[in-house]
């Protein structure tokens, strides 16, 4: 007979095996969405084919997807990637912007097809790229024990380093490290001397940052200790557009700070609350995915959930350089 009398601690332990077993072992799926698990549900990936390389960029024009803190491989996250694909389907784009966590209870490694390959096929089967600013799940958590976790994810990915710049039609985009191996590191001089230097270089007419703790969260974590006094001088000095995080599970974009809009777009398979804030323009704790699209000086933003509704619209305008 089946031990019905799961605790949250053995939840929470039991993590992957508690979901393998969920098959035989009556009563799981309720626990675990009475002891808000509902991310280790299993899910089935999305069969939707999509037609392949559909986007177009040009000197003007870029549509990219932003996606965080999705690696489960569970029912939650799998929603999210199916709405994902969706949405490439009626409006085609050639890369997704992932930010941080893309691999949860377990090493990257054993993991990747479970929590990538899988949610992901349809938009890797259509030439689809992805860009990652490493999380703290993704390695960085344990401090240096976690060195090999990250190599493995940036090498799984084909993600160049820990913190890189990509140029793409009018925009280029920044991802940094920003775990404790980064920014607030051993190596956060030599990241923020890079930065300083890229943006201080960079030609487009849009300056994305995305990294995978933000500097601004009404969430659980809140903003990352430290991260805006080291982080941001950089930013306002060169006129950055946009910020792009996750770490917090939950949907939040800013009002301008200092001249610069932040969104924390960390919804990608499981939540947690959120309170806002003065500088909160608007919140939510909802499975999400952000589109951006820009065309010449505007860019366009839009948080749409796993119901395919676009629940927040925001727009930009290029920041004058100096």
């Amino acid at each position: 007979m089946t031990d019905r009398s799961l605790t949250r601690r053995q939840l929470l332990a039991g993590g992957l095996g508690l979901v393998a077993s969920a098959a035989t072992a009556g009563g799981v799926y309720k626990a675990l969405e009475q002891f808000g698990r509902e991310d280790l549900i299993p899910g089935r990936a999305t069969e939707i084919a999509l037609e392949p390389n559909r986007w177009r960029v040009t000197e003007d024009k870029l549509s990219f997807a932003v996606l965080g803190d999705n690696g489960s491989g569970g029912q939650q996250a799998m929603a999210v990637a199916e709405r994902l694909a969706l949405s490439y389907r009626e409006q085609p784009f050639g890369l997704v912007s992932l930010l941080g966590d893309i691999c949860y209870y377990g090493h990257i490694s054993e993991r990747f097809d479970d929590v990538f390959v899988k949610p992901m096929k349809p938009l890797i089967d259509a030439g689809v790229e992805f860009e990652l600013a490493v999380g703290n799940h993704d390695g960085e958590l344990f401090w240096r024990e976690g060195v090999p976790d990250v190599e493995a994810t940036l090498e799984l990915l084909g993600t160049p380093a820990r913190y890189y710049s990509v140029a793409r039609g009018p925009a280029e985009l920044f991802y940094l490290d920003s775990g404790p191996l980064g920014l607030l590191g051993p190596d956060g001089e030599a990241q923020l001397e890079w930065l300083d230097a890229a943006l201080a270089a960079s030609t487009r007419r849009w300056r994305i940052v995305c990294s995978h703790h933000p500097m601004y969260s009404s969430g659980v974590h809140g903003p990352w200790p430290g991260l805006r006094q080291r982080l941001e001088p950089v930013l306002v000095r060169h006129h950055v557009d946009l910020v792009l995080t996750g770490h917090d599970h939950h949907y939040e974009r800013t009002h301008p700070m200092n001249g610069i809009t932040h969104v924390v777009s960390g919804g990608g398979c499981k939540l947690t609350p959120v309170d806002p804030r003065p500088y909160t323009a608007y919140a939510d704790s909802v499975l999400q995915f952000l589109r951006i699209e820009i065309d010449g000086d505007r860019l366009t933003g839009r948080a749409i959930g796993v119901d395919g509704v676009a629940f927040d619209r925001f727009e930009l305008r290029a920041r004058e350089r100096r």
